[in-house]
């Protein structure tokens, strides 16, 4: 379901980037809206900027296992789809900060031996309601001309609220032997639990701007969330008869990596003006 509303998402915004008014390389000077400031030369004149967005991307995360009991149990990659919104102040197209919202999912993907050659896959954990507080710097145009592709680099902090100490999930597996000559009752029972460590993590991104009009943006990204390890947990113990015989733990790792798109339109555009010998 995630994936078709992307795709509707993505749809539409097309939509809206082939109906923008004419991009002002293509204008004649006199018809810009950004036109030099000739009037007052001894002024630097930089543009300002209020933007929104919205977001939507994969992330992709993994885990550790303790113990495989002897092929039963095993660990599968996370993919998980996401989307957010944005809100954003941009200085001159150099530096610019932002915050948001968005459903962070935090996972840990189990497998159990079906004695086939597809086993039992299920997921354990939450998606975590996030509000990311960010920092980008431009560091290179790709495009001296027209400036309409940029790389950018940032970093931030996620703040999840929800983030607690509880109990996420659970899964269990019982097995009963058909001959009544046998009476052994195999179970296979896993918790998740959610760490209140995770109420703060890091971010690393590093992303392509490109410009398709005056007031219209579409960024690429691809982010890296840094977080303690363990942030989901779970604990598995195998028993017969009710007796365990077997415990593991699964845990999720402190690094994921996520990748996506952002449609980002300018909501306010201005220009700050300064004299030129003086220091910001």
């Amino acid at each position: 379901m995630k994936s078709v509303i992307l795709l509707f998402f993505c749809v539409c915004c097309s939509g809206l980037v082939f109906g923008q008014e004419e991009d002002d390389y293509y204008r004649a000077p006199s018809q810009r809206r950004d036109v030099r400031n000739n009037v007052y030369p001894n002024l630097d004149r930089k543009s300002v900027n209020m933007y929104l967005g919205l977001e939507g991307g994969l992330k992709s995360s993994q885990s550790t296992l303790t113990n495989n009991m002897d092929g039963l149990l095993g660990k599968d990659k996370g993919r998980d789809f996401y989307w957010g919104i944005v809100l954003g102040y941009s200085m001159n197209n150099v530096w610019s900060i932002e915050t948001g919202y968005y459903k962070n999912p935090s996972y840990v993907i189990q497998t159990v031996s079906s004695g086939r050659s597809i086993p039992y896959t299920y997921r354990l954990g939450a998606a975590l309601q996030t509000i990311p507080i960010r920092y980008k710097r431009k560091i290179f145009t790709i495009d001296p001309i027209t400036k309409n592709a940029t790389i950018h680099v940032g970093v931030g902090v996620l703040l999840s609220p929800d983030a607690k100490n509880k109990k996420v999930g659970e899964q269990s597996f019982i097995s009963r032997p058909n001959d009544p000559q046998r009476k052994d009752t195999l179970r296979l029972e896993s918790e998740a639990f959610l760490s209140k460590k995770g109420f703060a993590q890091g971010e690393l991104q590093v992303e392509l701007h490109g410009r398709v009009s005056n007031a219209l943006s579409i960024v690429v990204f691809a982010r890296s969330n840094i977080s303690p390890k363990g942030l989901i947990t779970s604990n598995v113990e195998y028993s017969v008869n009710k007796f365990v015989t077997d415990r593991a733990q699964q845990l999720s790792n402190g690094i994921n990596f996520n990748f996506g798109l952002v449609f980002r339109y300018n909501i306010l555009q201005g220009y700050k003006y300064s004299d030129q010998g003086d220091s910001e």
